[in-house]
């Protein structure tokens, strides 16, 4: 991409950060839908959210939704940051590189370069902490969302966010939200509109479904137990500073 078709922040633009397969789209959703008071689909959202690593998008609604995987930048100017469980994200993410990339490694080889961090963005804590480290640097403003919350409870993380963002929305227009952003409506938007989701490329397996359960711990019942102790040890850390159970 050319330099001058990289996209450049706007003092009210809103960014929605994450590790990948973070439940992203989750969050997206939801937060399109109050902000804008307009249901994105998975049509629309490449019209609606800017991609940081995509070209400027023209007609964007103001202010903009920008949406990304980096680690810390000084430049983002207000930031809601989600977290989720490295522990169910790395199986999210592999079912993610058999639809999109093609990938024949069985689960234990990825779960292995995840570990190494060569899966990328890289290390999960490492993305995870630069922020943490540096959520008071946000000129605008820092919100953490973690994603077994926001499954536990959507309304109440609903109401954290349009304070956040100091919008005024009444319980219905919530609830409404909720309900559009839920993974019910998001499954039921894939089978409608999954040419969007798919994309032309070759290596894309259509059979696979890009929204799954949702659901959280789900690695109780697939990680083995050396693969449990290995990550717990390897982000230790970072799983105590997010409270999670280790």
């Amino acid at each position: 991409m050319s330099k001058d078709r990289k996209y450049k922040f706007q003092e009210d633009d809103i960014c929605i950060v994450a590790y990948p397969k973070s439940g992203n789209n989750f969050l997206l959703f939801l937060v399109a839908t109050l902000l804008y008071k307009k249901k994105l689909d998975w049509a629309t959202k490449g019209m609606m959210i800017q991609n940081i690593d995509s070209e400027p998008i023209v007609g964007l609604p103001s202010p903009h939704l920008v949406w990304s995987h980096h680690g810390y930048d000084p430049t983002y100017p207000k930031v809601i940051y989600l977290v989720r469980d490295p522990r169910d994200i790395v199986i999210s993410y592999y079912h993610h590189f058999q639809k999109y990339f093609g990938d024949t490694r069985s689960f234990n080889d990825f779960f292995d370069a995840f570990m190494e961090g060569s899966i990328g963005p890289g290390f999960w804590d490492k993305n995870i902490e630069s922020w943490l480290d540096n959520q008071k640097n946000v000129n605008n403003g820092f919100l953490l969302i973690k994603y077994e919350d926001l499954l536990e409870n959507t309304f109440k993380e609903a109401q954290r966010i349009i304070k956040f963002l100091n919008l005024n929305r009444t319980n219905k227009e919530i609830n409404e939200a909720v309900k559009w952003a839920s993974f019910d409506n998001m499954k039921e938007l894939e089978k409608k509109q999954h040419e969007h989701l798919n994309g032309r490329s070759p290596l894309v397996n259509p059979n696979i479904p890009f929204v799954r359960e949702g659901r959280s711990n789900s690695w109780k019942s697939v990680l083995s137990q050396t693969q449990q102790i290995q990550i717990n040890e390897k982000f230790y850390k970072t799983l105590k500073r997010l409270g999670y159970d280790i």
